[in-house]
């Protein structure tokens, strides 16, 4: 059952390296995208880029969880402020949140709780080997 803590590093991999291999067939394919703006091929391969690191660091902590404990406090960190501006943003429209949250909860909440959850199985694994 271990194999599925690497589900998160590998998702955000795929997600980082289409980010930034093919910014265009991206994305219209993700669903709420195109209505946050006009295609910005620099910005997607961007955030393509962050995306990437967070898979780097959570699968250092699947891995290593005592010595990838900091990088993967990190990548939760983005992961984590990337779910709040998506908790957020909607509340501040005219359209009813509801749906918008629901559409966003697979790709951009479940993630963030996930690498929460990796963090703290991480710091608990920490905590043990101090001692």
């Amino acid at each position: 059952m271990r194999w599925v803590k690497w589900v998160l590093p590998a998702i955000l991999a795929i997600n980082g390296a289409v980010m930034m291999l093919v910014p265009a067939w991206w994305y219209p394919r993700v669903p709420g995208v195109i209505e946050t703006g006009a295609f910005n091929d620099h910005f997607v391969r961007d955030i393509g880029a962050a995306f990437l690191a967070c898979a780097l660091a959570m699968g250092w902590a699947v891995k290593d969880p005592v010595k990838g404990l900091g990088a993967a406090v990190a990548a939760a960190t983005f992961l984590v402020l990337h779910a709040v501006i998506h908790l957020v943003t909607p509340f501040c429209g005219t359209s009813v949140p509801w749906p918008l949250l629901a559409r966003d909860f697979p790709g951009v909440f479940l993630p963030a709780i996930l690498s929460v959850l990796i963090v703290r199985s991480c710091w608990r694994r920490a905590q043990r080997a101090e001692g």
